[in-house]
Order: C-alpha cells, then sequence, then structure tokens
C-alpha cells in the first residue's frame, strides 16, 4: 500500500466523522418517532378507557334510574293495597306478620 499523506487522512477522518454524525442523526429521528408513536398510541388506550369508563358510569346511572323508577311503583301498589284494605284484612295481616316474626325470632 502506498503511504497516506497527512491531508488524505485528515478528508477520510473528516468523511468518517460525517458519515458518524449522519448514522447518529438517522438513530435519534428513529427514536423520537418511535417515542412519538408510543405516545400517540397511549393518548389512543387512554381516550379508549375513558370512554368505556363513561359507558360505564352512563349504564349505572341507568341502572339506578331503573331501580328507583321501579321500587317507587312497589311502594305505590302497596300503599293502593294498604287504602283498599279492609279492617278485617287488615287485622289477619298484623296477625301473620306478628306470628312469622316471633317464628323468626324465636330460632
Amino acid at each position: 500500500m502506498a503511504k497516506m499523506t497527512m491531508h488524505q487522512e485528515l478528508d477520510m477522518l473528516r468523511k468518517e466523522v460525517e458519515t458518524l454524525k449522519k448514522q447518529k442523526a438517522e438513530e435519534e429521528k428513529k427514536k423520537r418517532l418511535e417515542a412519538q408513536k408510543a405516545e400517540e398510541e397511549k393518548a389512543l388506550v387512554i381516550a379508549e378507557a375513558q370512554e368505556e369508563a363513561e359507558e360505564i358510569m352512563h349504564s349505572i346511572e341507568e341502572g339506578k334510574m331503573d331501580a328507583k323508577e321501579t321500587l317507587d311503583e312497589l311502594l305505590n301498589t302497596i300503599k293502593k293495597d294498604y287504602e283498599n284494605l279492609s279492617p278485617t284484612s287488615a287485622i289477619v295481616l298484623f296477625a301473620l306478620g306478628a306470628a312469622f316474626g316471633h317464628a323468626l325470632s324465636s330460632k
């Protein structure tokens, strides 16, 4: 091999440094893109989780309203039955309730 001059060695080193800088810039760009992609995926997952949570809360609220309506209907039915109950029937129901309560408390 022929000997290289100092200028040739410097040129070769400059080219090598430029190549390494380009590689480093490409790697950093790749890392930034991967980080950005990960952030976007994370944001998407969070958004989906929030939507699911809102749907669950909405269904819970609907369930509460349905239960309240059903309970109100039951109370109204009991109230109407009580208002239309004859005194004799009321005494019989009271006696049955007392007997049932006594039977439960004695066990």
